[in-house]
């Protein structure tokens, strides 16, 4: 039967070493746990109270954009023609363009049930002179 090889100093060293990463792997669990409420691909946001109900009635793309997702900024993209008058900051303002970061907004509301459509709000423009 073979024998192990004798242990060395920088053998030891090395598997402390490698006992400190797995701690640190262990300590990133929190991390870890934020990461999958981002796998995420669809929540249902079903008012319950009364008030909340009437905060999300004929909500705009708008604010639900700026309730749901994260704010940004960005260069408009390139322009064919004149630029858009007054400036907007949706679409132009300064060579700027406001964007949204975040999920896709899908809003199904009363107004769904009589044009059978659901809206989906765009976080941010392709080409010149679209918006959110």
């Amino acid at each position: 039967m073979p024998e192990d090889p004798p242990v060395t100093n920088a053998a030891q060293a090395d598997n402390n070493n490698n006992d400190d990463d797995d701690a640190e792997m262990n300590e990133g669990s929190e991390d870890d746990a934020d990461e999958e409420d981002e796998v995420n691909i669809l929540k249902v946001v079903n008012p319950i109270s009364a008030q909340e109900r009437d905060a999300l009635t004929n909500i705009s793309n708008l604010t639900a954009l700026r309730l749901l997702n994260e704010v940004d900024i960005r260069l408009t993209p390139p322009r064919i023609g004149n630029r858009i008058t007054p400036p907007n900051r949706l679409v132009d303002h300064g060579g700027w363009q406001e964007v949204y970061e975040g999920k896709c907004i899908w809003i199904y509301d009363v107004k769904s049930n009589t044009d059978q459509s659901v809206r989906v709000v765009s976080q941010q423009g392709d080409i010149y002179g679209t918006a959110t």
